[in-house]
């Protein structure tokens, strides 16, 4: 109880110098560039790996930039859908899309507040570029109808709902062929995936560093092609998500060349509600010179800091590091 409360003092004092940072994300995220600001989308592979490869894969490609939000739903359910038109010479147009995708809305996420979903047609399997993001909670989207069949989320707006809420608020017309598009037209200036920040994502070979070891894994995947939920994103080598293995994975694993691991205040947030404090603390310190932390046992409930397999001073330091940081 002594140490505990030494422990708890440190962490005050040093809570009054710390500075705040900005937190990051495991899965790729997604950025949509908008006339009304920056929606950013953290993107579930694990959960919907077809989905999450079409829709990266578009983004890729530039397809996203300068499309439409053109629909704005209001009433009944409220949605922003995108990713179909844009808007040229006083007319629409739909531009080439790949073919349609396998629905995976059996994967048990549901169309909550601030999810992102395909659009499709009646076919359950007819989805290809247009998404939308949930404005409200849409339970009636989910895996509900008689097909027991419905539309696919495939990620979560982490940042931005501000921007989603201003889009779903737009007062909105009719224009041909178009019930509900936003009037003046809103659309995505340009969409692009951000590459992984958090340290974890470097050490490929979980021993809780990042030295040669991870270096020599990186230059192992050196120009694969194909990187994709299938493949892990080519065991994690594809830390920029752009579907191979180059010199723009090599940048971002220097950043982190013989860093430490867990220095990320997102990797304190055990409690991921947005903030390091005491409800962080108090699963940490419950796991307390815990040892044989795991991935099994998600090291420790993520108390394992620095992923030594072991609760000690070393994940103090980063604990207090990041105190009261937000995300």
């Amino acid at each position: 109880m002594k140490i505990f409360r030494r422990l708890v003092c440190i962490v005050l004092v040093l809570s009054a110098v710390l500075p705040m940072f900005a937190s990051a994300q495991n899965n790729p995220v997604v950025v949509l560039e908008t006339n009304r600001g920056n929606i950013f989308i953290e993107l579930f592979p694990a959960d919907a790996p077809i989905t999450v490869d079409n829709f990266l894969a578009y983004v890729r490609d530039g397809f996203y930039d300068y499309l439409l939000f053109h629909r704005v739903v209001q009433s009944g359910y409220f949605i922003i859908q995108g990713g179909g038109y844009y808007f040229y010479n006083n007319n629409f147009y739909e531009p080439y899309t790949e073919p349609p995708i396998v629905n995976e809305s059996y994967n048990g996420l549901s169309n909550l507040r601030g999810t992102i979903a395909m659009a499709r047609g009646e076919d359950s399997n007819s989805a290809t570029s247009q998404f939308f993001i949930n404005n409200a909670d849409n339970i009636m989207f989910d895996r509900q109808d008689v097909n027991n069949v419905g539309y696919c989320v495939f990620g979560n707006v982490i940042d931005g709902l501000d921007v989603v809420d201003v889009i779903a608020a737009s007062p909105t017309t009719y224009y041909y062929p178009f019930e509900n598009i936003p009037n003046p037209l809103i659309g995505i200036l340009s969409a692009y995936v951000l590459p992984c920040t958090i340290s974890y994502c470097y050490d490929l070979n979980a021993d809780g560093k990042v030295n040669f070891e991870d270096f020599a894994l990186l230059a192992s995947h050196w120009a694969d092609e194909d990187c994709n939920s299938a493949n892990n994103f080519c065991r994690g080598a594809d830390f920029d998500y752009s579907g191979s293995v180059t010199a723009g994975d090599l940048s971002p694993f220097l950043e982190h060349w013989l860093g430490q691991l867990g220095f990320e205040p997102a990797a304190s947030d055990i409690t991921d509600d947005g903030i390091v404090n005491f409800k962080d603390a108090a699963i940490f310190f419950a796991h307390w010179l815990d040892s044989a932390c795991t991935p099994a046992n998600n090291f420790c409930d993520k108390a394992d800091l620095n992923h030594d397999s072991s609760v000690n001073f070393a994940d103090f330091a980063l604990l207090a590091n990041n105190w009261l940081s937000s995300q």
